[in-house]
């Protein structure tokens, strides 16, 4: 089962969203995932992000060239406060997910097969993207199969935050990096498999099928869209 595989799961969600978080919790009981623990999500309408850019600590997005909305860099932080409590807490693993995903009925036999054939080097685990294996576009054709449910990640970027572990060392790399902001939570995970050369060393792969998907619940990210 999931839970059989890392020392928590992770679910990012604001106290507000009160409907995203009885479905995660729902979805999560109906797995048997016993050892779920909610983090509590930054918003970004309380940040101020003149300020965070006149001191240095958020920059344009590397990746869109673009300044990053509020809610882009809420997002951020509460990853970053996942990544804070699994090294904080000395876990070995951790499974972070956003609280609008929803699992396929058949998640644990996928999860099950996909960590029984994983190699055991491995920093960062995607379990969603926005690019299907075998769909050709963008980062997957740079990915390279291991075995029946494994690839070796590559550019993993955007939908990955959706579902994904990590391990101890994985996490202190990405806060050793998180700071300061210039990329989306999508964007900074995809340097543990392969898209920044100082990444040398760090292993990601992606799980096949994929054994969750972003849910149709509105954003609340999408809802705070100023670029200011």
């Amino acid at each position: 089962m999931i839970r059989d595989h890392f020392d928590r799961i992770f679910i990012l969600n604001m106290p507000c969203s009160t409907k995203r978080r009885a479905l995660a919790l729902f979805q999560a009981s109906f797995l048997g995932l016993s050892n779920v623990e909610i983090i509590s999500g930054v918003d970004g309408q309380t940040l101020d992000l003149h300020m965070m850019r006149s001191q240095g600590i958020l920059q344009r997005d590397e990746h869109n060239q673009q300044d990053m909305t509020a809610g882009e860099v809420g997002c951020y932080l509460s990853h970053v406060k996942a990544w804070k409590t699994l090294s904080e807490r000395k876990l070995r693993t951790a499974l972070i997910c956003e609280d609008d995903i929803v699992w396929r009925l058949d998640a644990n036999e996928i999860v099950d097969n996909f960590m029984a054939e994983v190699p055991d080097d491995w920093d960062i685990l995607h379990f969603y993207s926005s690019f299907p294996i075998g769909s050709g576009r963008r980062s997957d054709a740079g990915r390279k199969q291991i075995s029946k449910h494994v690839w070796q990640g590559y550019d993993e970027s955007c939908g990955a935050g959706v579902c994904y572990a990590l391990t101890a060392r994985g996490a202190r790399f990405l806060l050793d990096i998180a700071f300061p902001i210039r990329s989306t939570a999508d964007g900074v995970t995809n340097w543990l498999t392969g898209w920044w050369k100082q990444c040398k060393g760090y292993k990601g792969y992606v799980c096949w099928p994929f054994p969750c998907q972003p849910g149709i619940i509105s954003s609340d990210i999408d809802a705070i869209t100023s670029r200011r």
